[in-house]
């Protein structure tokens, strides 16, 4: 049985859309995905064979994939079923879940120096890669360090896309994740 998402996680997902939307065709794409994973790779000065540029692009295409399984698109989604998909995909138990596993992906990407958590620079790192602004990142960075101890742990960093997905709260920290700035 279907669940009608809310007004806040259809605005958050039409926000996604729009952030996905770089070249502007009002469809989205796995080139769009492609380019998000490009910025990721580009500003992270990575190798595209390097492991964790694999894993972002592998966690982005196993969403994807889920996009146009639960949208029963090829390979071409419109504002609508992008969001309606989007929805599903993030609801989908049946499975793994595969926008909680692009956060994963993106977590190893952004803890660095591979202690399990992310610093403050660390996550500055990755503003400056999604084209953010410092003084943004710093009060994302404060909302996600749930327990302010100056570290965003992997738990923390997963529950702030989980509240982006299904929350209420439109501003949510956790669109960092999934390049939302």
């Amino acid at each position: 049985m279907s669940v009608t998402p809310s007004e806040a996680i259809i605005a958050r997902f039409n926000e996604l859309f729009d952030v996905l939307d770089t070249d502007g065709d009002k469809v989205a794409t796995w080139a769009d995905y492609q380019r998000l994973v490009d910025r990721y790779v580009t500003g992270y000065v990575l190798d595209p064979t390097e492991p964790k540029a694999h894993a972002i692009e592998t966690a982005y295409r196993s969403l994807w994939q889920e996009l146009v399984r639960h949208s029963g698109a090829e390979d071409r989604l419109e504002r609508e079923a992008f969001v309606t998909a989007m929805h599903a995909a993030s609801e989908d138990r049946s499975r793994f879940n595969a926008a909680e596993a692009v956060a994963e992906a993106v977590f190893d990407l952004l803890d660095e120096d591979g202690d399990g958590r992310i610093s403050l620079a660390e996550f500055l790192v990755y503003a400056a890669a999604l084209g953010a602004t410092e003084a943004d990142a710093r009060t994302r960075f404060a909302h996600v360090d749930i327990d302010g101890d100056g570290h965003i742990s992997r738990e923390e960093f997963v529950l702030s896309a989980r509240e982006y997905l299904f929350g209420e709260d439109t501003k949510s920290p956790g669109g960092f994740v999934f390049g939302v700035v």
